[in-house]
């Protein structure tokens, strides 16, 4: 007889939608550095949210890399899988 956990084991693993996790990184960057992003700015790719913005506010998210990532897993905690840097 199975358990009913065993048939549930294969959503374990779910991430969180991307378009949620740029709204995220958008607000958190927004909130952190003070930089006005649309979620259309940023895009995902290898585990690497990049915004698309000019070199003075890149300056600034990169060097408030660490809380902006930390707003964005304390909003979801799943995304600790998808997104691991910004730039």
């Amino acid at each position: 007889m199975k358990h009913a956990a065993d048939f549930l084991s294969k959503f374990k693993n779910l991430t969180p939608p991307d378009e949620a996790v740029r709204s995220e990184i958008a607000k958190a960057v927004k909130v952190v550095a003070g930089v006005p992003v649309g979620k259309k700015d940023i895009a995902l790719a290898r585990g690497i949210a990049f915004v698309d913005c000019s070199s003075v506010a890149k300056n600034t998210i990169r060097l408030r890399r660490a809380e902006i990532l930390d707003e964005v897993f304390h909003a979801l905690p799943q995304a600790r899988e998808t997104v691991r840097d910004v730039r």
